[in-house]
């Protein structure tokens, strides 16, 4: 069995390593044109989210930033503190740059077989 992906963004690699890790090869479609990424561009993920990720797609812990306290201010409220949660002993969520996310798994689909 072969399959098609077409398109290089994060869901694209992301899907196609979930299936080459299941055997399958994998062809992903994109036009060679060179990116500009934004590298101050993050995305949030939640611990269930980077624990699937982990065991199902690819190591990313390494590229991680582990958040264990969030605070939410207000500027119409005189910067009130209006959310506060933290968990010393869990991460509430951690934080990955996209573009080294999107390097990563390129990287890991170039030298995987399939």
């Amino acid at each position: 069995m072969k399959v098609c992906i077409l398109g290089d963004g994060l869901t694209s690699l992301t899907l196609a390593q979930a299936i080459v890790n299941l055997g399958i090869n994998v062809d992903v479609v994109y036009q060679k044109k060179i990116k500009k990424y934004n590298k101050s561009r993050t995305l949030g993920i939640s611990e269930n989210n980077v624990k699937f990720y982990n065991e199902n797609i690819l190591k990313i812990q390494k590229i991680l930033w582990e958040i264990k306290k969030i605070e939410i201010y207000t500027d119409n409220l005189k910067n009130e503190k209006i959310l506060d949660f933290e968990n010393k002993n869990k991460n509430l969520f951690s934080v990955v740059k996209n573009y080294e996310l999107y390097e990563l798994l390129l990287s890991s689909l170039k030298k995987n077989k399939f």
